[in-house]
């Protein structure tokens, strides 16, 4: 099935835009059947004479042999794809149950020729349905532009999406415990595609992560179907361009010349408070005022006292506190020009409703008061890249500078990265893909969700992989300080992969990967009703549950028609 995908997607752009170089592109990209079938892969997508190093790369808290990260330099490891098996509608109404909320099933109706998306009434209507929202606009508009034949047809098409900082499944205690799948084998459940991040571990196995709703994700694939052009945001930051990406030579800097710390900046937000109940902010009352012992410099017996609580914070939390000893550390031992090896601090954070700077506060000013450094200065990415060592602190909302702020040409609504505001403006986050470009070393945090471009990064290649609890971040920092020609390598490999991206051919490669490929595969699978109608399928399986929330032509974005009223609770739609 995937050689006749393949075959298909290119017959396509021959087509369409009649490139040679784009031909060979997608053909890499998608590894086409000789180059693969040669020898025998494993859950890796790599040989199996590799497939040991790789699991040792990606061992948490464990440092590779200098020899070891060498090789996996060397390997040219082809992208994980999957073939889907055949599937009908009743098995993407299977989906429905898997869910508590932001969870669509869209169909396309023949007759209306239009795409209508489908929520259960036993699913509450959260704030992120607005991410939602906008991704089916898009993906009704996305496919007509990429399949205008099969949407010609008098067959229907239907197909499960989800959308938010995770996926908002119902088995979570099954998650807590560790237990996957948990889904059962017997249930032969549709693909479910998620525009956000998706779990690491197999929970269900159908699900495909797909590009963020964000506009320098999946806005930018739009963008890419609808006319082929790059987004400015993959492009090189410039006085024509301040949303691009900043690299090395944006700002005149190499390698020798950063700062030998590591940087981090963002709000003060939850972290996967589903998946993780346990983890909290701390509470300056019982965390540090009550542990202090005040027979000792004030200072360090707060973050004596806040270390103690350490296990129970979120990561974010766990920086500031690696960022007090590393300050501290400093402090005693009373070196000139000694810089603290660590500097994780907030900029930003939700109050009462609203965006605010840390320092503005009082929570965070008491603990930066007592010694615990809370309180961080917005930095732009061009002061991050001062730096020569970064981290990806998992958690939603993350918030550049509150005072760096780029013009959006519309007022519209976003809802990214889990805050949702109406403005003129927005601060733009540098999230992962803008920290691979960085001339510093990405400390990559693990966590128990990944997004679509996590594929195409290989750790000690791209970046340096750090446990979700942060106990080997300052191990990792060591290494890096005594491997510095190792730590420059994975560095440049990242910034070559960032750079990648801003080109026709990398980005055409990363579209037909992550967005038409699996879409074609959708397609390709499903197999349409013969007997049955699929409204009268729709009913005998689920009855009078699912409602007709919104119905798009697709032929533009924003052709689109609510079939709710806000006025009777489904609110977050934005503009229409």
């Amino acid at each position: 099935m995937i050689e006749n995908l393949t075959y298909k997607i290119l017959d396509r752009i021959r087509r369409r835009r009649n490139s040679v170089l784009l031909i060979i592109a997608v053909s890499t990209a998608l590894y086409l059947p000789p180059l693969t079938t040669l020898l025998p892969h494993d859950k890796f997508g790599a040989h199996s004479s590799d497939s040991r190093l790789l699991r040792r790369l990606r061992e948490e808290g464990t440092i590779p042999k200098d020899e070891e990260i060498e090789i996996a330099h060397q390997l040219a490891l082809p992208p994980q794809s999957r073939s889907l098996a055949p599937y009908n509608l009743e098995n993407v109404l299977q989906a429905v149950d898997l869910f508590h909320n932001t969870l669509f099933i869209v169909i396309y109706d023949p007759e209306e020729d239009t795409f209508i998306a489908y929520y259960s009434r036993n699913h509450k209507w959260v704030a992120s349905v607005a991410k939602l929202i906008n991704s089916f606009k898009i993906l009704a508009n996305s496919l007509r532009l990429m399949f205008p034949e099969r949407f010609q047809s008098e067959k229907e098409f239907a197909i499960a999406i989800s959308s938010g900082d995770y996926p908002a499944v119902s088995m979570i205690e099954c998650i807590r415990n560790g237990r996957f799948p948990c889904v059962s084998k017997e249930l032969n459940v549709a693909p479910i595609f998620h525009f956000g991040s998706v779990f690491t571990e197999n929970i269900v196995p159908s699900m495909i992560a797909m590009p963020m709703p964000q506009s320098n994700h999946l806005s930018c694939y739009h963008r890419w179907a609808q006319h082929g052009v790059l987004c400015n945001e993959y492009l090189p930051r410039g006085l024509s361009n301040p949303n691009g990406l900043v690299f090395g030579d944006t700002v005149g800097l190499t390698w020798d010349d950063l700062i030998p710390s590591v940087v981090w900046r963002g709000t003060d937000f939850s972290y996967l408070t589903k998946m993780k109940p346990a983890l909290r902010k701390p509470d300056f009352e019982t965390d540090v005022k009550e542990k202090m012992n005040r027979r000792i410099d004030e200072k360090e017996s707060a973050v004596r006292a806040i270390r103690k609580s350490y296990n129970s914070l979120i990561p974010r939390w766990k920086g500031v506190v690696w960022t007090a000893q590393a300050e501290l550390a400093a402090r005693k031992n009373n070196e000139k020009g000694k810089i603290p090896w660590a500097n994780i601090k907030f900029a930003g954070c939700m109050h009462e409703g609203q965006k605010a700077k840390v320092g503005d506060v009082e929570y965070y000013q008491q603990f930066d008061a007592i010694g615990i450094p809370a309180v961080g200065e917005g930095m732009s990415l061009e002061d991050l890249a001062r730096y020569k060592y970064h981290i990806d602190l998992g958690g939603g909302g993350p918030m550049l500078n509150p005072n760096a702020v780029t013009r959006i040409p519309h007022r519209r609504r976003y809802n990214m990265c889990g805050l949702s505001f109406s403005d003129d403006f927005e601060s733009i986050s540098p999230g992962t893909l803008e920290k691979l470009g960085l001339p510093g070393l990405l400390f990559h945090h693990l966590t128990p969700t990944k997004d679509y471009l996590h594929e195409k990064m290989i750790p000690w290649v791209h970046y340096v992989p750090v446990q979700e609890n942060l106990k080997d971040l300052k191990n990792k920092f060591e290494w890096a300080e005594r491997h510095p020609q190792l730590a420059k390598k994975i560095s440049d490999k990242a910034t070559m992969l960032a750079r990648s991206l801003g080109t026709d051919e990398g980005f055409q490669e990363m579209y037909m990967q992550f967005y038409e490929l699996p879409l074609l595969q959708a397609l390709d699978a499903y197999e349409p009703l013969t007997d049955e109608s699929w409204r009268s399928v729709l009913e005998r399986v689920k009855g009078d549950e699912m409602i007709p929330i919104i119905k798009c032509q697709g032929y533009y974005h924003h052709l689109c028609d609510a079939l709710v009223n806000k006025e009777d609770g489904y609110k977050h739609f934005g503009h229409w």
